[in-house]
Parts: structure tokens; sequence; C-alpha cells
């Protein structure tokens, strides 16, 4: 079986070429460009071919490599614009560009990629991750036509990308291995939903506003009830203890709640506090206050005698 490319393919790659980097870069491919290239590097020869012209796929992969190398040191870049400005063609001419869906896009381009390839198995696959996407192309048991595939693919989902509008952006990185190249495609929103609440979001990104939700009856009156709850820690109540338990001591010992008691130390001696009691002295004798006392005279006979005499006659 003989792999072919398409000539109208060439031809289109050739005209973005003149595009993008003019008619002089056109003029140096066609001095530069081995001989047996020359007649695929004429872009009025491939004008003229017709839609169904095909040619060696060896003979196309080496031409647009050889255009890379050329005008863009071998960086893919080159292959790149091309491929972007090919597949931004095709979503625009033929509508298929979802709006908001860079996902849909992208699997939409699968004609795009495929259709060039005459009689060559070409692999193709779309996977959704976490953050993006996955693409996965590729020329079976050809790795220098994947090589060129790669570059394209990554220009198409740069023009998908465009025409889908879906907003943050994304973050492509491609990776190849033999016949295979594999696209990771990460939303810029996705890396802004995993950052962390200390890092700052930039400016430019505006927070997208949710609508609240009004709360519920039933949350209201608990939110009520919870408000008038007294704040203090609540005392656990003790159960009473049974009679016949009553004067048993308990089996386990709460050594949590049992504070051993601090032994009081002796109050130091104030020194300074304590006075000296002064020894007290004998009083003095008052010799001015006192006075001598006057003799008792013996009661008077006769006196005596007749207050008896007046007792009697009072009784007689």
């Amino acid at each position: 079986m003989t792999h072919r490319l398409r000539s109208w393919f060439l031809r289109g790659a050739l005209e973005a070429l003149e595009r993008q980097y003019g008619a002089p870069a056109l003029a140096l491919l066609t001095e530069k460009v081995p001989r047996r290239l020359l007649p695929h590097a004429s872009l009025d020869r491939l004008r003229a071919s017709a839609a169904l012209d095909t040619i060696l796929l060896d003979d196309g992969e080496e031409l647009l490599l050889f255009i890379d190398a050329l005008l863009g040191e071998g960086t893919g870049r080159v292959l790149e614009a091309i491929g972007q400005e090919l597949a931004g063609r095709a979503l625009h001419q033929g509508g298929v560009a979802k709006f908001g869906d860079l996902h849909g896009t992208v699997a939409r381009l699968q004609a795009f990629l495929d259709h060039p390839f005459v009689d060559t198995p070409t692999l193709f696959e779309l996977k959704r991750t976490d953050r993006g996407f996955l693409l996965t192309v590729g020329v079976v048991a050809r790795p220098r036509a994947t090589r060129v595939l790669r570059h394209l693919a990554i220009g198409a989902v740069s023009a998908a990308e465009r025409a889908a509008r879906e907003g943050g952006g994304m973050k492509l990185s491609s990776e190849l291995m033999a016949d295979r190249a594999t696209l990771s495609v990460q939303y810029r929103r996705a890396e802004l939903a995993l950052r962390t609440g200390s890092e700052p979001p930039p400016t430019s990104v505006r927070r997208p506003t949710h609508a609240l939700r009004p709360p519920s009856l039933s949350q209201e009156v608990e939110r009520i009830l919870a408000s008038h709850k007294p704040s203090g820690p609540q005392v656990p109540r003790l159960s009473p203890v049974p009679g016949s338990y009553r004067h048993s001591q308990p089996s386990i010992e709460r050594s949590s709640e049992v504070q051993p008691v601090a032994s009081r130390s002796v109050p130091a001696e104030r020194s300074s506090e304590v006075q000296p009691v002064a020894p007290r002295s004998a009083p003095a004798e008052r010799t001015s206050d006192v006075r001598p006392v006057a003799p008792r005279t013996p009661p008077d006979s006769s006196r005596a005698t007749a207050v008896t005499g007046e007792l009697k006659r009072s009784k007689g």
C-alpha cells in the first residue's frame, strides 16, 4: 500500500506561508529546496492540479519539515502557524465551531486532520480530564509524518480556542513518542478554582457572583433557639446514689477529679511588725490624795437607853 498526501492540502500550506511570510519566502524556498522536491514546491503547479491529485507521503512530509527548518529553525512554529490558519478557515467556513465549548470544537477537527492523508491509517483520540482534555494524534508506523501532524494539531487547537471563545484561556503542552503525539490542554479557569485561600487572585480575574438562597423557616427557628442558649459550659448533674450503696465507697477512683491538698506553709515571722512590749512599772503612791481616817468612838450608852425606853412605851 502506497501512502499519499493530497495536493490541495500542500497548496493550502504554501498559500498560508505566502500570506504570513510574503513572496520572498516562497522564492527562498524554491532556491533552497532539493531538486527532486522542486515540483511540489511550485505554487503555480499546485494551483493547476485537480482536487483529487495526490503526491507521495514521503515527499510531502519531507517538504513540510524542510520548510519548517528553513524558516523556523526546526522548532515547529512555522507548521503550527500554518495549521492554525488552515483550521481557522475550516471552522469559520463550515460553521462547526461550538461557542463556549473548546472540547466539542476540537472534536469536530478530526476530519481536518485526517482527510489530507490517503490510504494511510491515522489516529485521533480525544479524552476529557479533570482540568481539560487530552488529544492523541498520529500516523500509524510513520514517525516523521506524526511529527508534522503534531505541529499541525497544535495550531488547530489554538484556532479552535479562538473560535470557541471559552473564557479563561488554556495551557497547551505536547509530547511526541514514536508514531503518537499527545496534546495536553488545561483550562485556566481550573487553575483558578484550585488556587489556595492564601494566594490572592489576580486583579484581572472577576469572581463570578452566585445567588444566595434565603434560609428556610426551620433553619431560622433553630438559629433563634441556639442564640438564646447559655454560652457558659454546662455542669453535668450527678445522679443520686441509691440508699443501699450510699455508705459504700466507689470501686473506681476518679483520679482526675481529686485534687491534692497543698500543705500549709508556716507563715514567716514579720519582724518589722512585732513591737516589743515594755514592762509594766508599779503604780506610784499618791500620798497627797490619802487622808487619815479618824478612829471610831464607842456609841453613847445613854442614847441607847433612851431609844430602848421609847420602843417600850410605843408597844405598851
